[in-house]
């Protein structure tokens, strides 16, 4: 599985991608041991208290997992997982 990151994530997860060997079943799952390896910091950012924040889009092979099955998307060897921060401008 491939982990991609974008924006301000990417110095909070020290890489802007990363090859996964070990695929955790669900994105609840991945984000939790993400938290554990990455640090306080990732942690507060994207999974504070063990939920996804608010201002964090996941995706899944390109599809927002709000119109899969949430954190409990379950996850495949083969997926891209793109984690990324909600942008605004004009």
């Amino acid at each position: 599985m491939e982990v991609r990151y974008f924006a301000d994530i990417r110095p909070l997860a020290g890489t802007i991608e990363e090859e996964r060997t070990s695929v955790p079943p669900t994105v609840n799952d991945l984000l939790a041991v993400l938290s554990a390896e990455k640090g306080p910091a990732f942690e507060n950012r994207v999974f504070p208290g063990g939920k996804l924040s608010d201002t964090m889009i996941i995706l899944v092979n390109g599809r927002n997992i709000l119109h899969l099955n949430g954190v409990l998307t379950p996850l495949n060897p083969d997926d891209v997982v793109a984690v990324f921060p909600m942008v605004a401008g004009g």
